[in-house]
């Protein structure tokens, strides 16, 4: 494939994929259709099944980029910070600024992909985001080592069920505080002071 015609592809694409989140966004995944998809992006919907199978693929492509943004603040994380403990305020930090502002995506991350991602048949992007959470896991295990290695960490259990332990309950917290944003100014709760005496709740949990 010629540099031009990859140029094209990926120009394409990233077009489909603007206009698809403009729809999400706007009208919700369920209420969108790939004929509406077609229409704001500007091709036919032969030209639009070309390059996604279906509205599904479409949307998970754009979860794959949430995942994306995800790993790149968690390098960042580890790039500017020394110590365990900033580094994971930073990334919780982080993870709820991005799901807060891509609520739609991160919904998409912590929910159920049912799918077989060792079939053949399974589309590249469900197997895109299986391996990107691959990375992601081993990034955060070897912080959590980190985590122990420094004695912040209980040392008794296994990284794999504290990351579980972690990541569901930050994944909770966030949830609850997108969920409940109405509820929290009947409060008069920050969202942000809240979340972050949240998070370090959660540090003290895992000592």
């Amino acid at each position: 494939m010629n540099t031009r015609t990859q140029r094209t592809i990926a120009f394409n694409r990233r077009n489909i994929l603007d206009a698809a989140d403009k729809l999400f966004c706007k009208n919700g995944v369920e209420k969108t259709t790939m004929e509406q998809l077609a229409a704001e992006a500007g091709y036919s919907k032969p030209t639009l099944y070309g390059y996604f199978k279906d509205k599904d693929e479409v949307y998970f492509a754009l979860v794959l980029e949430f995942m994306e943004k995800i790993v790149v603040k968690v390098d960042k994380a580890i790039d500017e910070q020394n110590v365990f403990s900033d580094i994971f305020t930073k990334i919780c930090q982080d993870v709820f600024r991005l799901a807060t502002r891509y609520p739609l995506y991160f919904e998409g991350l912590i929910g159920t992909i049912n799918v077989n991602i060792k079939a053949d048949d399974t589309p590249q992007i469900y197997k895109d985001i299986y391996r990107l959470g691959e990375v992601l896991n081993e990034k955060l295990l070897n912080i959590l080592q980190q985590g122990k290695d420094e004695g912040v960490i209980y040392t008794a259990l296994d990284n794999s069920a504290i990351l579980l332990f972690v990541w569901s309950s930050v994944a909770g917290i966030i949830r609850m505080i997108n969920h409940k944003k109405d509820y929290l100014k009947m409060l008069q709760l920050n969202e942000k002071d809240f979340s972050a005496f949240c998070f370090e709740r959660l540090l003290c949990a895992c000592k």
